[in-house]
């Protein structure tokens, strides 16, 4: 490990960033309290109020951060007022907790921050349960952490407000490192003595860190687009925009770099290819992580990790193949081969441009996306459905499970607290509300890191406290502890908890030095609410096998959308009756034609950076647009036949500006809109064109992101179920196999994606194989998808097996056929040989899918 850059990582990162502002917010007003008003009391109350909204303060865009923080405070203040009005009898406090805790319990049902807000109003409530208040003092204390709560909430707004732009690099950095530790998992593969079953494993849990961290970025980067600033965009903000949208690029390249690893490591066995490929990808993925860290500390990456002679011996390697005749002999594991080193050429030139991008040599306002209103379908709606926890008071819902086991354990810690001596209600209380989470396996993560972190945070207090008598170094070390307990919180929990210890013990001893009792105190209620956390854990559980069918559903579901959006020519080219019919329409727009190529070819679908570009020849653009084109002409009453023909390069300029100006008109579209449908309406046929393009694009991203999503979903749901008791894990080898294969269908539709954009302009030639391949593996999905959570059936008949068969055969055939008649260049019948891999391997994992679904019986 590179101990020196994993310390310059953590220490820009916005883990430490969070924890120092957190540190700050939350001990200046207790410090200002003591020192300036001599008033402990009243610093721990402000206090108090600040911790109870720093726990909502996570990494997010600044406008809903600030709202949750606030609705956070406000909630708190209501629980902190009514517990201290209650505490004046045991009885009216015994009723005030029970239904407060079931309700501040409930609200994890509308999602995001809710269960921060939860616990973080829970705070509140609990340290309040050991006071005596009058209503007037209940009122005052409240007050005070409301005062508390309000003072952080602006506090965090200010300094994020002022530090937007190094919140965005923290949060680009953060996915720019997961999609290299990504690219690591893969070259795991390529070493021969890896298990494979471990690799797949591995590639998973990065897979989901990945989409976690590219959500994250892109909610904080697209809902803080490029803005104009006198004509100009804000080189700043385009940087970043850039940046997010060549690392999302960037993933996919290395989604879709699978292959048959089993073929390749029995064919290449011994050979130094699969070491080239194993450290060209280990060299990338330092590379990128070298961006990364540039981009987190502002600087210019540094000079490029050479990757020249892995590259060069991988070519080398390539060309001894072809003349050893291996495309003869072993045509798939040559193609094999050849695609994963097409992809990560592409991907090296990728990373370079990036780090160009970090040096400022590239252009600082152009963008690699056109900036307009329908990426806001990217971004995920926050609104809350305030009567959802009506529809939730149901057994039938896992957060109505989740908030009787909460108030029951609430319950049993504070008459515990009260009745055991040497014990603090207070404690064994938080402790089991900071432990109990809504699903089993999760708390019983908690309980086990809880306990270890506190027995070594008091261990280690013990000794300073023995050992190091300077009241000044034990207050540095306090807030040290402070700081990097909310640094690690996030990523870290057995260590935050270590740290969240020392400095707790450590502020008591300073404030009452020279006992040890309260340490003991400490371990004695962390070990008692750790027990009735875990006790409570067992009380109407919502195992995770009831949320998998719908999870599996939704994984087919966005598999078969993002199959379609990458097919965009549909299952079938057009007709000769369409070409008959659109003849006039095509002779008509001639005077155009150009216009209307033109944007295509700027237009970029899928894979910008693999030079796949959508140049289709003018007839068949405007056979695919010949409708629109006519109405829009007849709408406008423009003699188009009439019109005189135009230099080209100023088609190109009005046609671009054309579809700029159509973009414009596009602040009008709804969340979800079609973008060409809206460009359609009075605009010129060029703009049209240009922002079909457009829609195209944005829909093959959005369909992207939502398979990501769903597999990251229902893998992490596979994960916590693995923890559960085994009685509670249904299912386990069809799910993993399920997981496994959908990735692989989605990286082999993701390399497929470019390869069926430059071909598409191979007008006439006889690529029907594919597009029945594409048709079965869509049935395959649709079917796998409908028989959830039917009975199990059994293995395909022979018949479906040898259609499936002679499909494959026929793909053989058709790369034959196309390289006997010679009417393909040799960079399209390279596509199309590697097309025809691609849709084999689509055809087995799809097969598998279907197969593995039938088998699982769950509700969905």
């Amino acid at each position: 490990m590179r101990y020196s850059f994993e310390i310059r990582k953590f220490i820009y990162s916005q883990y430490f960033f969070g924890g120092l502002r957190i540190a700050l917010g939350v001990s200046l007003p207790a410090v200002l309290m003591l020192i300036v008003f001599h008033n402990r009391e009243l610093g721990f109350t402000i206090a108090t109020g600040a911790l109870g909204a720093c726990v909502v303060d996570m990494p997010g865009p600044l406008k809903h951060k600030h709202n949750e923080m606030l609705a956070c405070t406000l909630i708190g203040f209501v629980a902190a007022l009514a517990t201290g009005i209650a505490t004046a009898h045991p009885l009216t406090l015994w009723l005030t907790v029970v239904p407060l805790t079931f309700v501040l319990s409930l609200i994890v049902v509308y999602g995001y921050r809710w269960p921060q807000i939860s616990f973080a109003t829970l705070f509140m409530m609990i340290v309040t349960l050991e006071e005596h208040f009058t209503p007037m003092q209940a009122l005052i204390n409240a007050s005070w952490i409301l005062v508390g709560g309000l003072w952080y909430t602006y506090w965090a707004t200010l300094v994020s407000r002022l530090l937007v732009y190094r919140i965005e690099q923290q949060a680009l950095a953060e996915s720019i490192f997961s999609c290299a530790e990504y690219l690591l998992a893969r070259a795991n593969f390529y070493d021969g003595d890896a298990d494979l079953d471990e690799c797949y494993r591995v590639l998973i849990e990065k897979q989901i860190a990945a989409v976690e961290r590219q959500e994250a970025a892109r909610d904080i980067v697209l809902r803080n687009l490029p803005k104009v600033k006198s004509g100009k965009l804000d080189p700043r903000r385009a940087r970043l925009f850039n940046l997010f949208i060549n690392v999302v690029d960037l993933h996919e390249f290395f989604v879709g770099a699978h292959t048959d690893y089993p073929l390749v490591r029995k064919t290449f066995a011994g050979s130094d290819v699969l070491i080239f490929y194993r450290d060209l990808m280990r060299k990338a993925s330092a590379d990128l992580e070298e961006i990364g860290l540039a981009v987190l500390q502002n600087n210019p990456a540094p000079r490029q990790i050479s990757m020249k002679a892995e590259l060069r011996a991988i070519e080398y390697e390539l060309e001894l193949m072809r003349k050893h005749g291996l495309p003869e002999k072993n045509p798939e594991a040559y193609t094999a081969a050849a695609a994963v080193f097409r992809r990560l050429w592409s991907a090296t030139r990728l990373i370079d441009k990036m780090r160009r991008r970090t040096r400022g040599d590239a252009s600082p306002t152009e963008t690699e996306l056109q900036i307009d209103h329908a990426l806001s379908r990217f971004i995920s709606s926050r609104r809350v459905p305030f009567m959802q926890i009506f529809s939730n008071l149901t057994m039938a819902s896992p957060s109505f499970r989740h908030a009787l086991r909460v108030t029951i354990a609430v319950g049993v810690g504070f008459w515990l607290g009260r009745l055991l001596p040497l014990t603090n209600a207070y404690w064994i209380v938080m402790t089991t509300v900071i432990i109990l989470k809504p699903g089993y396996s999760l708390t019983k993560q908690r309980n086990t890191q809880r306990i270890i972190g506190t027995a070594i945070g008091c261990a280690v207090t013990i000794a300073l406290i023995l050992f190091v008598k300077e009241p000044h170094i034990l207050l540095i070390v306090m807030f040290a502890s402070m700081v990097m307990s909310y640094s690690l919180l996030l990523f870290n929990y057995a260590a935050s908890v270590v740290f969240t210890s020392s400095y707790v013990l450590l502020m008591f001893h300073l404030l009452a030095p020279g006992s040890l009792r309260l340490i003991g105190e400490r371990a004695i209620d962390t070990v008692v609410g750790c027990a009735i956390a875990i006790a409570a854990s067992h009380l109407f559980p919502y195992w995770e096998y009831r949320l998998m069918g719908k999870l599996v559903k939704d994984l087919l579901a966005a598999t078969r959308n993002y199959l379609e959006a990458s097919w965009y020519w549909k299952a079938k080219p057009a007709s000769q009756a369409d070409k008959a019919r659109a003849a006039s329409a095509t002779a008509a727009a001639s005077s155009v034609a150009g216009a209307v190529e033109t944007p295509v070819e700027r237009a970029v679908f899928a894979d910008a950076n693999a030079g796949a570009v959508a140049s289709s020849s003018s007839s068949t653009v405007v056979e695919t647009v010949a409708q629109p084109v006519a109405v829009t002409a007849e709408a406008a009453n423009e003699p188009l036949a009439s019109t005189p023909p135009l230099e080209p390069d100023l088609v190109a300029d009005s046609a671009v500006k054309a579809a700029t100006a159509t973009a414009q008109r596009l602040s009008s579209v709804s969340i979800g809109e079609s973008t060409a449908a809206t460009a359609t309406k009075g605009a010129s046929a060029a703009a049209t064109v240009a922002a079909t393009a457009l829609d195209r694009d944005y829909r093959y991203r959005l369909a992207r992101k939502n398979v990501h999503i769903a597999f990251a979903n229902l893998a992490q749901a596979f994960q916590r179920m693995m923890l559960e008791p085994k009685a509670q894990q249904r299912y386990v080898a069809e799910l993993n196999d399920l997981l496994v294969q959908s990735h692989v269908l989605a990286s082999q539709i993701t390399a497929a994606a470019p390869l069926l954009q430059s071909l598409n302009e191979a007008d006439g030639q006889p690529f029907e194989p594919v597009q029945r391949t594409f048709g079965v593996v869509r049935d395959n999905l649709a079917f796998a998808q409908d028989e959830l959570p039917a009975a199990p059936k059994p293995d395909a008949p022979p018949a479906q097996t040898d259609a499936l068969k002679e499909l494959r055969r026929e793909l053989d055939t058709m790369v034959v056929a196309a390289e006997r008649a010679q009417s393909l260049p040799a960079d399209a019948l390279h596509d199309l040989k590697l097309l025809a891999h691609q849709c084999k391997q689509m055809l087995t994992a799809s097969t598998l899918i279907e197969k593995d679904a039938a088998q699982i019986r769950l509700p969905v």
